[in-house]
C-alpha cells in the first residue's frame, strides 16, 4: 500500500521531471530561431522557405496535439507518452547530421517539425499534469506558473550557445556561400550543438524510465473517437473553456509578434540603441518577471494579476505606437516582463471545470499556439505596409482581449464568491 509521504514524493518527483522539459522545449524553441539566421546563409534559402521553417514549430503543435493526446488514453500511461515525445525531440535533433551533411533544406525542415511534434507530444502532457495533479485548481495554476518559468531560462540558454556559436565562427558575409570552408565549418557547428541536445535528451529518456509518474484518472476519457468527439463537444460548451481558447490564440499571436518586431522596431529608432542587447534585455526581464508573478500569486488572486500585467502590457504597447526613443525601448522591455505570467495563467484558467475532458481541453490549448504564426503573418504585413513600430496595432488589440478576458473572469470569480 502506497503511504502518503511516498505519493508525495512521486508526485514531486514527477513535476521536477515535466519542469525539466519546460526548460528543453525553451532552449529547443529559441535554438532554432537563432540557427536558421545562420542556415539561411549557408544553404541560400528564399524568404518563402524561411518563413516555412519558422511556421514549422507552430505547425506541429496545431497537428500533433490531439493525436498526442489519443495516443496518451490509448496506452493510459504518461510516461510512455513522455517518452515518445523525447524519442521524437531527439530524432529531430539527430537529423542534423544527414541535414548537414546533404546541405538539404528539405531535411532541415523534417528535423524541426520532427523535433518540435516531440516537443508538442511533452507540453500536451506536462502542461495540464501539472494542473490536474495539484490539490486545487489554484494551486494547480501557481504550479503551473513556477514550472513555466523555467521555460524562458531554456530560451536564454538557446540563444546563447547559438550566439556563441555564430561568434565563435566570426559573423558572415554575403559570400559565405562561396566558401566551401567556412559551409563546412557552420554546418559542423550546427550539428554539434543539435546532437549534443539529442544525446542529453537520450539520457533523459533512460531517466523517466525510473521515475514514477502516476496516471491521473479523472482527466483521462476512453480512447475511442466517439469518446473524442463527445470530450469535444462538451468542451466548447462551457463558455469559460471556449474564452479561454481564444484568448490563449491571441496571447501567443502577441508574444510573437511583440518579439519578432523588437529588433527590427528598435533600429527604427536611430543608431543610438543596440537592437540584440534590447532584445536581451527584454528577455531577461521576461524570465525574471516569471519567478516574481508566480512568488505574488501567493498572496494576490492570479486572475487580479493577470488583469494588472495585461492593463499596463496595453498602455505600454500603445506607448510603442505613439512613443519615439527611449519610451519605446523602455516600453517594450516592459511588455515582456507583464507578458510573463499571461500563457500559463490563462492556460489553468481555461482548465477550470473541464473534470474528465480536462486532458482534451489541454491539447485544444496546446493547439492554439499556432496563433503564433497566424497573427505574426498579418502583423508582417502591417510592417510591410506602415512600419515595424506601427505593426505593434496588432499587439496592442491581443492585449485589450486579454484585458477583457480576466476582467470578465474576476467578476464571474467574485459572483461565485459571493453567492
Amino acid at each position: 500500500m502506497t503511504t502518503p509521504n511516498e505519493k508525495s514524493n512521486k508526485n514531486i518527483a514527477a513535476l521536477v521531471m515535466l519542469t525539466i522539459l519546460m526548460f528543453l522545449w525553451g532552449l529547443a524553441n529559441n535554438m532554432t530561431g537563432t540557427m536558421l539566421q545562420n542556415f539561411r546563409h549557408i544553404i541560400n534559402m528564399s524568404d518563402i522557405q524561411e518563413s516555412i521553417i519558422k511556421s514549422a514549430f507552430h505547425a506541429a503543435y496545431l497537428f500533433a496535439a490531439l493525436p498526442a493526446v489519443i495516443y496518451l488514453y490509448k496506452k493510459h500511461s504518461y510516461r510512455a507518452t513522455i517518452l515518445l515525445g523525447l524519442m521524437l525531440f531527439a530524432m529531430g535533433a539527430m537529423f542534423f547530421f544527414p541535414a548537414a551533411s546533404m546541405e538539404s533544406y528539405l531535411v532541415y525542415l523534417i528535423a524541426i517539425y520532427v523535433m518540435a511534434t516531440g516537443c508538442t507530444v511533452l507540453e500536451t502532457v506536462a502542461n495540464t499534469y501539472i494542473v490536474a495533479s495539484a490539490p486545487t485548481h489554484d494551486r494547480g495554476v501557481f504550479r503551473l506558473n513556477l514550472a513555466q518559468s523555467f521555460n524562458p531560462l531554456g530560451s536564454m540558454l538557446g540563444i546563447l550557445l547559438c550566439q556563441y556559436i555564430m561568434s565563435d565562427n566570426a559573423i558572415y558575409s554575403a559570400n559565405v556561400g562561396d566558401n566551401p570552408e567556412i559551409i563546412r565549418e557552420e554546418l559542423d557547428s550546427i550539428t554539434i550543438l543539435y546532437a549534443s541536445l539529442g544525446e542529453f535528451l537520450l539520457v533523459l529518456l533512460v531517466l523517466v524510465l525510473f521515475v514514477s509518474i502516476p496516471t491521473i484518472n479523472d482527466v483521462m476519457i476512453g480512447h475511442k473517437f466517439k469518446d473524442i468527439r463527445n470530450s469535444l463537444r462538451r468542451l466548447f460548451h462551457i463558455h469559460d473553456f471556449r474564452r479561454g481558447v481564444l484568448t490563449i490564440f491571441i496571447y501567443v499571436g502577441a508574444q510573437i509578434g511583440v518579439w519578432r518586431f523588437t529588433i527590427p522596431a528598435i533600429i527604427e529608432q536611430g543608431n543610438n540603441y543596440d537592437p540584440a542587447f534590447i532584445y536581451s534585455c527584454a528577455m531577461v526581464g521576461f524570465a525574471a518577471s516569471r519567478f516574481l508573478f508566480t512568488w505574488m500569486m501567493k498572496h494576490f488572486n492570479y486572475r487580479k494579476i493577470l488583469l494588472w500585467t495585461s492593463i499596463i502590457a496595453a498602455l505600454m504597447n500603445l506607448a510603442v505606437l505613439l512613443g519615439d526613443g527611449p519610451v519605446v525601448v523602455a516600453s517594450i522591455i516592459g511588455i515582456s516582463c507583464c507578458m510573463a505570467p499571461m500563457f500559463p495563467t490563462i492556460f489553468g484558467m481555461a482548465l477550470e471545470n473541464t473534470g474528465r475532458d480536462m486532458q482534451t481541453g489541454g491539447a485544444i490549448l496546446v493547439m492554439m499556439v499556432v496563433g503564433g504564426s497566424v497573427l505574426f503573418a498579418i502583423q508582417n504585413i502591417l510592417a510591410a505596409r506602415l512600419s515595424a513600430q506601427m505593426s505593434y496595432i496588432l499587439p496592442e488589440v491581443c492585449f485589450l482581449g486579454i484585458v477583457a478576458y480576466a476582467t470578465f473572469a474576476l467578476l464571474l470569480s467574485d459572483k461565485k464568491n459571493s453567492a
